[in-house]
């Protein structure tokens, strides 16, 4: 009881240590308690912590200052206990009275509201991921591997993979090769949370600190939200009312909970990082304050660092904000622009530019740059899933309603733009949506080979925004009171919002209802990871071991009980990667499992020097025990494990 109590304190001590304290204390030493309210120092916090800790990392790394669970806790304290003294010195004790006023300025309905979406935005997520919290996904699997990797060596490893080759005749496994899909700022908090609370990379603490991550993604695109339509008497229920169909409604809808339970750990970091980025862009061109073109490139810089796809992303949406603003709105651009030369020449700014340069030539380059794994994104289309959506399969991973009122908020936005005072706002959610609604539905027209399906995700947010910008000012109060309307009109228009917040409910329920299914897999992945424990405490380094990808649940986790390499075990995987002639150029990895007393089977095994085989018991255990020369040395109800005798 006590060594439970004391690994939960540990988990939550790392989590506020990591994900808070350092951005917090650091937007106190830049902001003191008046210009940011306590809401938004709260919210914004997470997601500079997530770049702090990972700048930290990346300098200690530089100056062989090695990852321990001692090391980091000072590095992260004395950083922080920085940022506190310099706000003591800058700004002694601010005023509690403004603080609060600036931060609770909702009304009592309003409050209740916001609270009751947020509990049933984690509740429903949380429905949902309790069958996924045992550690099987595939792609989190492959995560976490680096995370324990740089955790266990306590410095960063370059990112590298192998693959089987035939040389002269014979397989073997081929030098090791840079891989540009990963970046360091998705594994960096890991193996700091793994660190610091001791938890085991092999358990659920992953996929709850991406539950962690996505609910305040919500809560940034809600304060992102009061700021684009600051201008609206209705800002506040615009906010309120994104925030429901975005946390509550489709809480589990693709991609949301799904995207956390299946590890797609840069899409959520990203979708965290980028209205913050927004947040403060926003601000800088609404007050003219130079820390909030400052704090703007920080999270600019910091999305580079954590995901390159997201960082991709938010560049083709702020040009097209950039294009649209000089084409749309020259003369304001133009002025605000000459205004503010002064300031984008400021001492503050060209020491960040240093900085970041700096850093990415002397400190850590993104294995995106260093590969040249840019040549791989702009260019002619690659693979099928890089082609483009349908505009059904569009509107499937949007949602059906926040799909329909965001159409229709596009296109009020297209006309509400010349009225509104502070037009950039305006133009902002219409570059957002028009640029990822190109590159989702037509990546060919733009040069774009990234996943099309992963690039829709991001839609997610400035959809939800423009459908709240759309229902809220269709049912305006203020236009529909008593005083303009008759009786019969009145009816009418509260008919049509009945009818329209029902279609809402149930669509968005329905949408949930979709994903909350038992999953059945949990005893198979427990079977899976029994497995990885017994061969791992039985295997001798110079055993080599072939699994199954196709029939095997959580088998990508098999990988993190060796910590050889990144590429063991060796794995069929999915049928089709070997015949569309572009995922699989071997076919060692899928015979070894289908066909191992044919020709290539029997050969790969010798050539390699595989001896140990880990397949599903019902679809492939047939083709081994027929074979003289294989031993079944392990069994369980899932999984059979083969020795191959020399």
């Amino acid at each position: 009881m006590i060594e439970f109590i004391q690994a939960q304190f540990m988990f939550f001590f790392a989590i506020s240590l990591v994900l808070f304290l350092p951005g917090y204390l650091l937007l106190l030493a830049f902001f003191g308690k008046k210009t940011l309210n306590i809401l938004e120092r709260f919210i914004i916090a997470m997601g500079l912590s997530v770049l702090i800790t990972d700048f930290i990392m990346l300098l200690m790394s530089q100056f062989n200052i090695g990852f321990t669970k001692t090391s980091l806790i000072i590095a992260i304290l004395t950083f922080s206990l920085g940022c506190f003294f310099i706000y003591k010195k800058r700004f002694g004790k601010a005023p509690l009275n403004i603080e609060n006023k600036l931060a609770f300025d909702f009304s009592s309905k309003q409050l209740f509201l916001i609270i009751l979406i947020l509990f049933l935005s984690i509740f429903i997520r949380s429905v949902y991921l309790q069958n996924s919290l045992p550690p099987s996904s595939t792609d989190l699997g492959h995560h976490m591997y680096w995370s324990k990797l740089f955790a266990e060596s306590g410095k960063i490893q370059n990112y590298t993979q192998r693959d089987i080759v035939n040389v002269a005749g014979a397989y073997q496994s081929d030098s090791p090769r840079p891989i540009s899909d990963f970046v360091i700022g998705e594994h960096l908090i890991f193996s700091a949370i793994g660190l610091i609370s001791g938890a085991s990379f092999i358990s659920s603490f992953p996929v709850l600190i991406l539950l962690f991550i996505n609910i305040f993604s919500l809560l940034a695109t809600f304060i992102l939200s009061l700021q684009l339509f600051k201008d609206s008497p209705q800002n506040k229920n615009m906010a309120i009312f994104g925030l429901l169909i975005l946390g509550a409604l489709f809480a589990i809808d693709p991609p949301q909970a799904k995207f956390v339970g299946g590890g797609v750990v840069g899409n959520i970091f990203g979708n965290l990082l980028i209205p913050l980025a927004f947040f403060f862009y926003i601000r800088f061109i609404r007050e003219k304050e130079l820390l909030f073109v400052f704090f703007a490139l920080v999270f600019s810089m910091g999305l580079f660092y954590t995901h390159h796809l997201s960082a991709l992303i938010f560049l083709l949406v702020f040009a097209g904000f950039i294009v649209l603003s000089l084409v749309l709105n020259f003369r304001e651009t133009k002025n605000f622009i000459f205004s503010q030369k002064k300031n984008l020449l400021s001492p503050l700014l060209i020491s960040f530019f240093i900085f970041a340069i700096s850093f990415v030539f002397l400190v850590y380059t993104p294995t995106y740059l260093k590969n040249s794994a840019v040549n791989t994104v702009v260019g002619s289309i690659k693979k099928v899933e890089h082609t483009g959506l349908s505009l059904l399969q569009f509107r499937n991973i949007l949602g059906e309603t926040r799909f329909a009122i965001g159409i229709f908020g596009f296109i009020l936005f297209l006309f509400y733009y010349k009225k509104n005072p502070f037009r950039f706002s305006s133009l902002l959610l219409i570059s957002w949506v028009a640029v990822i609604t190109l590159i989702s539905l037509a990546p060919n027209l733009v040069g774009i080979s990234i996943p099309s399906g992963r690039v829709a995700n991001y839609g997610v947010y400035p959809f939800a925004l423009l459908g709240a910008f759309s229902f809220i000012s269709l049912f305006d109060r203020e236009k529909f009171s008593k005083k303009h309307l008759t009786l019969s009109g009145q009816i009418l228009i509260f008919s049509a919002f009945s009818v329209m917040l029902i279609f809402i409910f149930a669509n968005g329920f329905e949408g949930n209802s979709d994903f909350l299914k038992k999953n059945s897999n949990d005893q198979n992945v427990q079977l899976t990871l029994e497995t990885g424990r017994f061969l791992a405490s039985k295997m001798e380094p110079s055993d080599l071991l072939a699994s199954d990808h196709v029939y095997l649940f959580a088998d990508s986790w098999i990988k993190l009980f060796f910590m050889r390499d990144y590429y063991f075990p060796s794995y069929r995987a999915n049928f089709e990667r070997y015949e569309n002639g572009v995922d699989k150029h071997e076919f060692c990895t899928r015979d070894m499992i289908s066909s191992p007393g044919g020709e290539l089977g029997k050969k790969c095994f010798e050539d390699l020097g595989t001896n140990f085989v880990m397949v599903d018991r019902l679809n492939d255990s047939m083709q081994f025990q027929k074979l003289n020369n294989f031993w079944q040395v392990y069994s369980n109800d899932k999984i059979n494990v083969y020795y191959r005798k020399n």
